[in-house]
């Protein structure tokens, strides 16, 4: 798998990066997908209809760049699952990576996890782990960790273990045996795309215990939407209803109290103390078994309870501590 572009054969990996007004962090992001030591790829970029000049952008980092295998595709503004799916069709290689335009790949990323899924044909997603990184670029200790690495059928409709949306590399026959996004979702739609994988698929999802994507926090990831995130959860739990009749009740009463989990940590997060209570409550109305299940409720529990001007501190402490009892377990 080596070679210079001008050198290269068909391209391996297609990696499509879905942009919508992010001017300030495009060219990172397709520089990063472009310097992989993997080098039989194709890096789709598809603006999204931006309104600020992640077009200009664009155009420079091809300038800079005349690099062959990068090709762009300016489209009107139709959300990130319509973006996503332009460039899956547009995708001429085996496999299918996203990165999404403000994130980052490692330059080993494509090749750690391609080798896996060459090694087992039988993998249809590959995820890794991230690193957090502040919006101007600075990275954080923090990582956002698969709790399974790999992840079941059904502990996948109870969580996306593959956490974001610049960290997996898709089996592009997974696409077209499951069908594409859902466009009618505007988040959660990756969450839906790969239950709806493992469901109609022989692929399994295995995950690389290294974090291989940096994940950019921004101001709109901190102003949370609540509501938003919460309706899209509620369609893409009943479009997986409507599909998968042959799993129990308990398996989606238990993902729906996640969605809603999931929430009121954020909300916790950003100083929102009344409305985490709410939604935490909400959560183990729904299933009570969480409380149990999933050491995060205590989590946010216990942070509701602590000064907002030490509460960050105490919860990195605790996540530091989880991944070093982790660490000594494996």
């Amino acid at each position: 798998m080596d070679g210079t572009p001008e050198e290269r054969s068909e391209p391996i990996l297609s990696i499509i990066i879905p942009a919508y007004n992010v001017s300030a962090y495009i060219e990172e992001a397709i520089d990063s997908a472009l310097a992989q030591t993997l080098r039989e790829i194709e890096v789709i970029v598809v603006n999204d209809g931006s309104t600020d000049h992640t077009a200009q952008m664009i155009e420079r980092v091809v300038e800079k760049h005349m690099d062959p295998r990068l090709k762009i595709l300016h489209r009107a503004n139709g959300g990130l699952a319509a973006a996503r799916n332009t460039g899956v069709v547009m995708a001429t290689g085996k496999y299918i990576g996203f990165l999404d335009g403000d994130d980052i790949w490692l330059p080993h990323k494509a090749q750690a996890q391609i080798s896996l899924m060459e090694l087992d044909p039988g993998i249809g997603i590959s995820f890794s782990n991230s690193q957090y990184m502040l919006e101007n670029g600075v990275l954080t200790e923090n990582l956002l960790q698969a709790d399974k690495l790999t992840p079941s059928f059904h502990d996948m409709i109870r969580r996306n273990h593959i956490g974001n949306g610049s960290a997996p590399i898709v089996r592009a026959a997974c696409f077209q045996q499951a069908g594409r996004f859902n466009e009618a979702l505007k988040s959660c739609e990756d969450y839906e795309m790969w239950c709806r994988i493992l469901w109609l698929t022989e692929f399994r999802a295995v995950g690389i215990d290294q974090p291989l994507t940096l994940y950019r926090i921004r101001d709109t990831s901190l102003s949370f939407n609540f509501e938003k995130f919460l309706a899209n959860a509620d369609l893409a739990m009943a479009a997986l209803r409507a599909q998968m009749k042959n799993v129990p009740e308990r398996v989606f009463r238990a993902a729906h109290a996640e969605h809603y989990r999931i929430a009121a940590w954020k909300a916790g997060s950003t100083q929102q103390d009344a409305v985490a209570r709410r939604l935490l409550m909400k959560a183990v109305m729904i299933w009570p078994w969480l409380i149990l299940s999933d050491w995060r409720v205590t989590a946010v529990a216990v942070a509701l309870l602590i000064p907002r001007g030490t509460r960050a501190g105490v919860i990195d402490k605790a996540k530091s501590l989880r991944q070093d009892l982790a660490a000594l377990t494996q």
